[in-house]
């Protein structure tokens, strides 16, 4: 008697996945850039990158009268180049395929994990960290030209 009540329940539940993934089929999807391209205009990269150079020249200025200072810089640089340098190798992979795709200047915004962003938003969560980074750098070097 016990096991009907089971098997009854299990065929109801199976029952309501079938008819939940019947449901959670999506219609496919227009072509949409590939995450590669990290859909930036060159704006963006050209702010971020002349907020590192900012950022490393301050603290050459600040920092860059012993050899310790200046060897932990240099292996500083390096990584950023490293890093961005992988990024950029990333973005020229496929890169003859995705020409086929609508440019991301007309979809006004990038999509991110938690939805669709304005170009501004993106922008300042984007160039946040950077920007102060040069700044907390600037003031820095100021703070040891006056001490």
């Amino acid at each position: 008697m016990l096991m009907d009540f089971q098997i009854e329940g299990g065929q109801a539940v199976t029952a309501e996945l079938v008819a939940e993934m019947q449901d959670a089929v999506e219609e496919p999807r227009a072509l949409s850039h590939e995450s590669r391209t990290f859909e930036l205009p060159s704006s963006v990269w050209t702010a971020m990158f002349a907020s590192y150079a900012v950022f490393f020249a301050a603290l050459i200025v600040a920092t860059g009268h012993g050899t310790a200072a200046i060897f932990a810089l240099v292996i500083s640089i390096a990584y950023t180049i490293m890093y961005f340098g992988t990024a950029a190798v990333l973005n020229n992979v496929s890169a003859a395929e995705r020409k086929s795709l609508p440019p991301f200047e007309t979809t006004h915004g990038i999509e991110t994990q938690t939805g669709w962003i304005d170009d501004a938003a993106a922008n300042a969560q984007i160039l946040t960290v950077p920007i102060l980074l040069a700044f907390f750098a600037c003031s820095f070097a100021v703070i040891r030209a006056l001490v």
